[in-house]
């Protein structure tokens, strides 16, 4: 459409600058008509496909839209009088369709952008939920519905419930049913960015991205994705809300098999969940040193360019990383330092939680370090190309250098040694344009440049 705005603005334009014959105005005129037409037919798909045809028709766009459209129709139209059709204000209304089109993509991709937010924060996916058995020993997850996940939310018995799929809909019942303002979930849910514990009055959250590693065979290449998780604990329920589905699951029940029965239950599941998200970014960190030592492995045949692409990305997964460990570590210290309100956190100290910090800590050094390694591989490639380059540099300085001597010796003795009052040969300003540049390469090459 941007496309035949503009060809529309050409065609308005041609007959200023230009003179037509009647058979080329014909065809520019069937031109305009066809993209009258396309443009009608862009704004009745519209009307058609919209959910809300009332509020399409009383758009302030789309009213424009009509105007614009009506008024270049009625300028078209074979009139008794070319006075209409010539109307200096029908004629700018074409130029203006340029400026509204222009106007309206901006809008339309803002809110497209938007759209893209939203649709991200109101996935309806299939909700899967599940409510850790705490009379299973050990213990165990069993799936529940939708239903009994909010009967059981806010209930007086010791609940941990994991649901997985969970879009801004579905935020209302829990926020209601916990307690808690649906504000408070839906920024922590669908805005935060990096690990966060937040302790108040009557509940607790925790956020945090559960990475997961995603191979691509074809390419042989590998993406990092992270799910947004958010616990979010009162009293004795405690419930984990997944953006979308993840094997977290899987991870937390093997380590609920390890975990020591005389524990309260919560704060077992609560350990499980922390803990799998430590052991995920173990995973993540050993993908990226795997990624490095193949950068390292191949420096040597890799062009710049694709050095520089490779080494790119990777840094960039590594801060990443490297940030989201540090933020974890100071949630995993708070954990073991901080009463919060789940029943079992009333002691003030908490060595499972110690071990998780000590180690969440460790896996932050062990990152820093890759970030470290890989600054050092790129300097180490930066400081080649410049020696590359400052050969290349030498060699056209000794290559400027011996050309100066023969042009000295040309622009000074002339063009001609035949009656010039310069008492030397042609064969004697050879000799001395050799010896001089003999001597030269002598120079460099005692300083070392002609190696």
């Amino acid at each position: 459409m941007a496309f035949l705005a503009v060809l529309t603005l050409l065609i308005s334009a041609a007959p200023l600058a230009f003179t037509i014959t009647p058979a080329i105005t014909s065809t520019l005129t069937g031109a305009e008509l066809l993209i009258v037409i396309l443009f009608a037919l862009e704004y009745g798909v519209g009307w058609a496909l919209a959910p809300n045809k009332s509020a399409y028709v009383r758009n302030p766009w789309r009213l424009l839209d009509a105007f614009i459209i009506v008024a270049l129709v009625v300028s078209l139209l074979p009139l008794p009088t070319d006075a209409l059709g010539l109307s200096p204000a029908l004629r700018l209304i074409r130029f203006a369709r340029l400026a509204v089109l222009g106007t309206r993509s901006s809008a339309r991709l803002a809110v497209r952008g938007t759209a893209t937010v939203e649709r991200a924060t109101q996935f309806q996916g299939p909700v899967d939920a599940y409510a850790l058995n705490l009379d299973a020993r050990p213990l165990r997850f069993d799936p529940i519905d939708w239903e009994r996940v909010l009967n059981r939310i806010g209930s007086d018995q010791d609940d941990w419930l994991y649901v997985s799929g969970i879009g801004s809909g579905h935020l209302a019942p829990i926020a209601e049913r916990l307690g808690v303002p649906e504000p408070v979930l839906r920024s922590k849910l669908f805005e935060a960015a990096f690990p966060r514990l937040d302790r108040l009055e009557r509940f607790v959250t925790l956020f945090a991205r559960y990475p997961t590693i995603t191979s691509n065979p074809e390419t042989g290449t590998a993406t990092i994705s992270r799910i947004g998780l958010l616990l979010v604990g009162s009293a004795q329920n405690v419930a984990v809300l997944a953006r979308e589905p993840c094997e977290l699951l899987s991870g937390l029940a093997r380590h609920l098999e390890e975990a020591d029965p005389g524990t309260p239950a919560l704060v077992n599941a609560t350990h499980a969940l922390v803990k799998e998200i430590i052991r995920a970014y173990a995973r993540v960190a050993e993908y990226l040193e795997t990624a490095l030592v193949r950068i390292e492995a191949a420096e040597a045949t890799l062009p710049d360019r694709a050095f520089l692409q490779r080494t790119f990305r990777l840094r960039g997964e590594i801060s990443r990383v490297r940030t989201t460990l540090r933020h974890l570590t100071a949630v995993t210290r708070n954990l073991s330092s901080r009463r919060i309100a789940i029943r079992g956190f009333e002691v003030a100290d908490l060595p499972e939680f110690k071990l998780l910090a000590s180690e969440t800590a460790d896996l932050y050094e062990r990152v820093d370090d890759l970030s470290e390694n890989l600054a050092a591989l790129v300097d180490m490639r930066l400081n080649v190309s410049s020696f590359q380059m400052n050969r290349v540099m030498r060699l056209l300085a000794i290559l400027t250098a011996l050309a100066l001597i023969p042009s000295v010796a040309g622009g000074t003795l002339g063009m001609n040694l035949l009656d010039s009052p310069w008492p030397v040969s042609l064969s004697q300003v050879l000799f001395w344009v050799a010896s001089g540049m003999l001597l030269s390469l002598y120079l460099f090459s005692i300083k070392g440049w002609l190696r």
